[in-house]
């Protein structure tokens, strides 16, 4: 029996696989083509194919694909747990999604918007009642090649741009620290859902104008009264920017309490990823 199985070794996976190595865990990783010496495999369209689920028995499961309902968590583990004959009791890790929580702040405590969060919310539920397993709502992902400035192609079109400017405030979480995060939560012995950022507000428009595109485009959407009245200035040079002028929405002090660990990979707009290694 390994340590840890990592369903999905995509963007966190590969973090945490680094990790686990840097650790001396024994650990096992799939993806859907078996690249980078990983299990080939891919969740199999129903429970009843036992072989679909011929995957390593380990202590701990990473799920970091999403899961559509209760009905495919229910076949992902009853699935490995019937190929395994039911003779181990894994615990679940879920990763989520910090979307579904609306409440200004939210917590651990804040029930998820069903309707914002869709099947996945169902499946996270499923997984923390019935398996007694744990999720980790993940507030939005950074690191390496991935970084917010790149993603300023989103909003190159004004509408996408006016609602952005009601909604300035934006959460990360490096990959490095989600991977600590995980191995962390291994050992907490509460089941339930965390959410997890690195506890910072960043301002998604301060982000956004350092791209020259963008730039023009709030330049012609100040033009309109009402713009500039959600802004509180008349040019965009005189547009307040920074943490101060946006609103804290998600609160991670529970998780980072609990695991007892704090993030060490905060991002800094414009500067370089601080993470070199574990």
């Amino acid at each position: 029996m390994i340590g840890i199985l990592i369903l999905g070794q995509g963007f966190i996976g590969t973090y945490l696989a680094d990790l686990l190595r840097n650790r001396d865990f024994s650990f096992a990783a799939t993806t859907t083509d078996g690249r980078n010496s990983t299990i080939k495999w891919r969740l199999p369209s129903s429970s009843s194919d036992v072989n679909g689920y011929a995957l390593p028995s380990a202590n701990t499961i990473i799920v970091t694909f999403p899961l559509q309902g209760a009905a495919a968590a229910t076949q992902l583990i009853e699935g490995y747990l019937g190929y395994h004959a039911n003779k181990i009791q894994p615990q679940w890790i879920y990763l989520g999604s910090t979307r579904p929580f609306k409440e200004i702040p939210s917590t651990r405590f804040t029930k998820p918007d069903i309707i914002a969060g869709g099947p996945r919310v169902e499946a996270e539920e499923l997984i923390i009642s019935k398996y007694k397993g744990k999720v980790l709502n993940l507030a939005g992902l950074w690191g390496g090649e991935r970084v917010p400035e790149k993603w300023s192609r989103f909003y190159t079109e004004k509408e996408k741009l006016r609602q952005k400017l009601s909604a300035r405030g934006l959460h990360l979480v490096h990959g490095a620290d989600v991977a600590r995060a995980i191995l962390a939560v291994t050992t907490v012995p509460e089941s339930g859902r965390w959410l997890v950022s690195d506890g910072s507000t960043y301002d998604m428009l301060q982000i956004l104008l350092r791209d020259e595109r963008v730039r023009g485009l709030l330049e012609e959407l100040m033009q309109e009264a009402e713009v500039r009245r959600m802004l509180g200035a008349d040019k965009v040079e005189d547009v307040r920017l920074g943490e101060s002028e946006v609103t804290l929405r998600i609160d991670p002090s529970h998780f980072w309490a609990a695991v007892a660990i704090q993030p060490e990979y905060p991002y800094a707009i414009g500067g370089p990823d601080p993470f070199t290694g574990f």
